[in-house]
């Protein structure tokens, strides 16, 4: 039982990491084509998003 348990709680985590390596480079995209003008607006975005998820 305290496997797997541990085992769900290390899936989410490597699901969060993801999700969170996928919004990073979407934002430097977002960079990239010219849709943002400085990258910390786009770092406040996700900053403000995961921080508020806790």
């Amino acid at each position: 039982m305290e496997t797997s348990v541990r085992e769900d709680c290390l899936n989410v985590l490597a699901n969060e990491q993801e999700e969170i390596r996928k919004m990073v480079l979407a934002g430097i995209e977002q960079i990239k084509e010219g849709k943002t003008k400085d990258f910390n607006s786009v770092c406040d975005r996700l900053e403000k998003k995961y921080t508020s998820d806790i």
